[in-house]
C-alpha cells in the first residue's frame, strides 16, 4: 500500500472511531460482536475500553495481523464463511459493522445477514454501521434501501448521518502529506461537525454512519 493510501487510510480511521464512541461512549461493558474486523483496528480499541470482544473475518491474512495484534486482550477471533454466525442467540450486547455491506451482499441478501444480527442481539442491543454510498455500493442497494431492509427487519433507528466525504480539499492534503498526522483528529471532529450539519443524501459521496436498535 501507497504512503498516499496509508495516510487516507489512518485519517479514516481515526475519524470512523471518533464518530463511533460518539454513540457508544455511554457504554461500558457487555459483549461486542465486531462483523468484518479486518485487521483489528476497531476490535483492538474496544478491548482497551473493557468490551470482551468476537471478531469475524473472511480473509485469512486479515484474520492473522488482527490476532498478532491483540495477543492478551479480551478478543476471540473466528475465521468466518458466511451463513450462520457463531455467536449464541441474544449473547451480544453490540454489533459494529464497518465497510462490510457491499461485500455481504456479493455473499448473500442483505435481508439474511439482518437476520442473524437480530438473532445474535440482546434485547435493548445496538447495531452500528458505517457504510460508503458509491457507485459500487448502489449497484446492490441504495442506502435508503438498507434503512429499509434493517427496518424491516425489526430494527429502530436511533441514527443515521454522513460523517466524511469520499473526496474533498482535506482529504487531498492529508494523502499528499502536507497536513501533519498529530493533526488528524482534530481535522476528524471538525469534519464530523460539518458532514452532520450538511444533512442526509447530499451531493458527493459520502459514508454514513447509522445506529440501530433491537427493541
Amino acid at each position: 500500500m501507497g504512503e498516499a493510501r496509508l495516510r487516507r487510510q489512518r485519517y479514516r480511521r481515526l475519524l470512523e472511531e471518533r464518530a463511533i464512541w460518539g454513540r457508544w461512549g455511554d457504554v461500558s461493558g457487555g459483549l461486542v460482536l465486531d462483523y468484518g474486523c479486518g485487521n483489528g483496528w476497531f476490535l483492538r480499541r474496544l478491548a482497551r475500553r473493557g468490551f470482551k470482544v468476537i471478531g469475524l473475518e473472511v480473509h485469512k491474512e486479515s484474520l492473522h495481523w488482527a490476532r498478532l495484534g491483540t495477543d492478551g486482550q479480551r478478543v476471540l477471533l473466528v475465521l468466518y464463511g458466511g451463513g450462520v454466525l457463531p455467536v449464541k442467540e441474544e449473547s451480544a450486547d453490540l454489533i459494529l459493522a464497518v465497510g462490510v455491506i457491499r461485500s455481504l451482499m456479493d455473499r448473500g441478501p442483505l435481508e439474511e445477514a439482518v437476520k442473524e444480527w437480530w438473532r445474535c442481539l440482546r434485547k435493548q442491543g445496538r447495531l452500528l454501521l458505517i457504510e460508503t454510498d458509491n457507485a459500487a455500493l448502489r449497484r446492490k442497494r441504495s442506502v435508503q434501501g438498507i434503512l429499509e431492509v434493517l427496518m424491516g427487519g425489526g430494527f429502530q433507528v436511533l441514527a443515521w448521518y454522513p460523517i466524511r466525504k469520499t473526496s474533498w480539499w482535506g482529504l487531498s492534503l492529508i494523502k499528499a502529506g502536507l497536513w501533519p498526522p498529530s493533526l488528524y483528529d482534530w481535522m476528524a471532529a471538525w469534519e464530523l461537525r460539518r458532514r452532520q450539519k450538511k444533512g442526509i443524501f447530499p451531493r458527493g459521496k459520502m459514508a454514513y454512519l447509522g445506529e440501530f436498535l433491537k427493541p
